[in-house]
């Protein structure tokens, strides 16, 4: 726009009545009104910010070329301007005019090296395709103010466009211990991780992720990767340093099962039994105790039936009711009446799976204790011969039972 000086009469405030007019013009969308006012406001006291406005309105326009040759009138006044100048390079760059907008961005960084300015000459350069210098100039940016959004430019240019993934991950990772870690650069480094197969370097960044959320997702993805990875010792100290995990003590307790720490899983499911009186864990510490003590006193006996009896009696089901059961016939101290307390039990979980093998075998086993052998063979002789091949103790009960003698 061209600035024209007319003769005004004398009044007070004049510029102030035109910087309303300008103003209200605005809100009207009257944009030319505002120009013409603005205009009216600079001749009576030029203040640059009025030229600013009416660069403002035209860009807002879209009156590219005419905001050009404005921008380009406003330098050669106040050449050192940072916003004109980085309005101007917007511009040139939306017009394509790359090479112009490329020499405006040297000029502006000859007046102020400042962060705003370097990131500005590197999106011209990443414009000219020049990436190499497009993450100079980052690098020059983030460097003077280290922020997550800038990071992200820069190890995106590595990693996409410059196909370095070491650098930006060595970007992410410097990031993350001199400022801080955050959702948006943790989920991009580990997924580099991950697609590099850095399986445990990925969990490492989702185990921070936890500790700085708390978001229970990230949990889930570290212990999947550990368990996956068959690194169950660094599942189990996560899980051990994180009390706030969701179904902590049930994962800890399928750590000590996988890990076959058998000690370990007993004092889990006792753990978790009394916090939450849910009697399968009952009755796997009394299992897991069973199979791993060494003296089996009547005394030692009777307490772990009593926990599988609790157990069955409040869950029904048919592996408490089998277990109970065997366990009597087995150490039936011989008592037929404890073999018969034995068989009944067996006989439950039979009602509820009446083909399984090994509920089979311990009905079989409980009659050839009481030396009725035709019941014996008669059970026994239901389990397919492909099931008694495949385990060593029904092998020995079949043999046992088909030479039973009354």
């Amino acid at each position: 726009m061209t600035l024209k000086n007319p003769n005004f009469k004398e009044v007070e405030n004049l510029e102030d009545i035109f910087i309303i007019q300008a103003y209200a013009a605005l809100d009207t969308n009257d944009y030319d009104s505002a120009q013409t006012a603005f205009a009216n406001a600079y001749i009576i006291n030029p203040n640059p910010n009025y030229l600013k406005e009416i660069l403002g309105i035209l860009v807002a326009q879209n009156k590219l070329q005419e905001a050009q040759k404005e921008a380009y009138a406003f330098l050669e006044k106040y050449p050192k301007d940072e916003m004109v100048r980085s309005v101007l390079i917007g511009i040139l760059t939306n017009t394509k005019q790359f090479d112009l907008a490329l020499k405006e961005a040297k000029l502006l960084l000859q007046y102020h090296k400042n962060a705003e300015s370097y990131e500005l000459i590197s999106s011209v350069y990443f414009l000219h395709q020049d990436y190499k210098n497009a993450s100079k100039y980052l690098q020059l940016a983030y460097h003077l103010n280290p922020n997550p959004i800038l990071l992200d430019k820069l190890a995106t240019t590595h990693l996409l466009f410059l196909k370095d993934s070491k650098t930006a991950i060595s970007l992410y990772e410097t990031h993350i211990k001199t400022q801080e870690i955050t959702k948006s650069i943790g989920d991009k480094l580990a997924a580099i991780y991950l697609e590099s197969k850095l399986y445990l370097d990925a969990a490492r960044i989702y185990a921070l992720l936890f500790e700085e959320t708390n978001a229970q997702d990230y949990a889930r993805l570290v212990l999947e990767i550990y368990t996956k990875t068959k690194h169950l010792d660094l599942a189990e100290s996560f899980l051990l340093k994180h009390s706030n995990i969701a179904m902590r003590n049930a994962l800890l307790f399928e750590i000590y099962r996988l890990q076959k720490d058998t000690q370990k899983t007993i004092k889990q499911a006792e753990i978790i039994y009394q916090n939450t009186q849910d009697s399968n864990f009952l009755a796997y510490k009394a299992m897991l105790s069973y199979e791993n003590s060494k003296t089996r006193t009547k005394t030692y006996l009777q307490a772990i039936e009593n926990d599988l009896k609790e157990a069955a009696l409040k869950t029904n089901e048919a592996l408490y009711w089998n277990y109970l059961g065997y366990l009597m016939i087995d150490h039936d101290f011989n008592d037929s009446m404890r073999i018969q307390k034995g068989i009944k039990y067996v006989q439950k979980a039979l009602e509820e799976d009446p083909s399984n093998a090994y509920y089979l075998d311990s009905l079989a086993w409980g009659y050839f204790k009481l030396k009725d052998c035709q019941n014996a063979k008669t059970i026994i002789e239901k389990i397919p011969n492909s099931e008694i091949q495949k385990e060593e103790e029904l092998k020995t009960h079949y043999k046992k039972i088909l030479n039973c003698n009354p």
